[in-house]
């Protein structure tokens, strides 16, 4: 935690003082407290919330009696009075002071959420940055707490733009670990959906992870769409690596409302096309997207993630096709060709961007991680192409069949072993010259001499009259 200026208030409380001297000091609070009226309290509670809550550093229980005495007293005051503001500066120091005890955070932390939401806008909107510096260094509770306060505040302001000064305080979070839990935050909180009456969690989180976006009150409405917006306002304003932000873009141009989609198609073009798309930490990111949670087994029902929707889906195929690193992923990239093929609520486009990704993996897969998926996407592109007519026009059926019979090629050319005793292949392609039209019998020529190239390969030996091998 950085270290902070003390407020007169934290220092007067901190003078060497007994706790029976601290006693009598809430004592004397709480009567004034109780005498002021309701037009005066705001003033009062500005120097009186702070002593209050620092005193409870003590570890005399007569005294953290006294001042949650006095705080109960506080709550009743100010509950149904939204406009008695609460002094959010003092707090926010009180907080992030070295010296500071838990439990005087852990009172202050409720107390600046309840001024942030008394806080005028523009305190509010310049006091929000200050909340993300540092922010990895706490609690993950806190956490969680300030960084629903920081998006909410970026709903109310920064939905249609963002000022240049609130914009430099943004760019103080230089701290990698900071930037990476509030890109996470603003990811979770782009992907978040309002719940349907079949519960669960949205496409793309955990339950844990929409509960922490949401809090207490789920979002919906203009309330979600303007913080969506504003977080793509301040996300771009924060000039962050294209990497760090393009599942973020990527995840904002699959959403639901219109206008956050036509956002992050913008940003993707502007802010993100020249994104490393062979970054392992990124394609690992969009993986994690796409699959969700792989190992559910081994993980609690409110940690597993759920799969991205079919709509961002697309879109992460697109990405996938022109990433080596996607084609060298083990097992990621096997879990989505998968999925595509297979995986619930797939749609026939899934499954052709699915036997084009096969494609891209099979041209540049590494031979180790060749081996081990190649025996398993074979088998499942024989029982896809099983599952199609050949009569079929539909243009994205005949595109994954393109690409099947394309796959099937590749494969046979870097592994040709794996085709050496397959000879019922042979049958299949020739079968498929007669039974599929002309537009895909060239891919399927080319298949077949592929084929035959792998069973050339073979060499059969037996030994000889004279005792040597002859190899055939």
């Amino acid at each position: 935690m950085a270290e902070s200026s003390t407020t007169p208030a934290a220092a007067a409380a901190a003078a060497p003082k007994s706790d029976a001297e601290t006693e009598e000091l809430l004592d004397r609070m709480l009567t004034r407290l109780a005498l002021c009226d309701d037009s005066k309290l705001q003033p009062l509670l500005s120097k009186l919330l702070p002593l209050t809550i620092s005193s409870l550093s003590s570890s005399s229980q007569p005294v953290r009696n006294k001042v949650l005495e006095i705080l109960s007293h506080v709550n009743k005051r100010v509950k149904h009075q939204p406009e008695i503001g609460l002094p959010l500066p003092e707090l926010w120091t009180m907080y992030i002071d070295a010296n500071a005890t838990p439990m005087v955070r852990n009172f202050c932390i409720v107390y600046i959420e309840m001024a942030f939401e008394r806080a005028p806008l523009k305190e509010k909107e310049n006091m929000a940055p200050m909340l993300v510096v540092n922010i990895s260094k706490l609690p993950q509770q806190h956490q969680e707490i300030l960084m629903r306060i920081v998006t909410k505040v970026i709903g109310e302001c920064h939905a249609s733009r963002i000022d240049d000064e609130v914009v430099v305080k943004y760019k103080l979070v230089n701290d990698s670990q900071d930037r990476d839990l509030f890109v996470e935050f603003c990811l979770h909180t782009i992907l978040y959906q309002p719940k349907t009456q079949g519960g669960g969690s949205p496409p793309g989180l955990s339950i844990a992870q929409a509960n922490r976006v949401a809090g207490k009150v789920p979002l919906k409405g203009d309330m979600l769409l303007t913080r969506k917006l504003g977080i793509l306002n301040v996300i771009e304003a924060m000039e962050l690596s294209p990497e760090l932000v393009y599942p973020l873009y990527v995840a904002s141009s699959a959403d639901s409302h219109e206008a956050v989609v036509k956002r992050g198609e913008e940003l993707i073009k502007r802010k993100a096309s020249g994104a490393n798309l062979d970054d392992p930490r990124l394609i690992s990111r969009l993986f994690l997207l796409f699959t969700g949670t792989t190992s559910a087994e081994n993980t609690a029902v409110d940690l597993r993630v759920n799969p991205g929707n079919a709509t961002l889906k697309v879109k992460l195929m697109a990405v996938f096709c022109r990433s080596i690193t996607a084609a060298n992923s083990f097992p990621s990239t096997l879990q989505c060709i998968f999925g595509c093929i297979y995986g619930t609520g797939t749609t026939t486009r899934l499954k052709q961007l699915g036997m084009e990704f096969t494609v891209w993996v099979f041209k540049h897969s590494k031979v180790d991680q060749l081996k081990l998926m190649g025996p398993l996407i074979l088998n499942g592109i024989l029982k896809l192409l099983d599952g199609y007519s050949s009569s079929e026009s539909d243009s994205v059926a005949r595109d994954t069949r393109i690409y099947s019979f394309q796959a099937i090629g590749l494969l046979a050319q870097r592994l040709p072993q794996l085709f050496r005793d397959k000879i019922d292949m042979a049958t299949r392609l020739f079968d498929a010259l007669k039974a599929e039209s002309q537009s895909l019998r060239f891919i399927i020529q080319e298949a077949t001499n592929s084929l035959a190239a792998a069973y050339m390969e073979r060499k059969c030996t037996y030994e000889g009259e004279g005792g040597g091998l002859v190899v055939i």
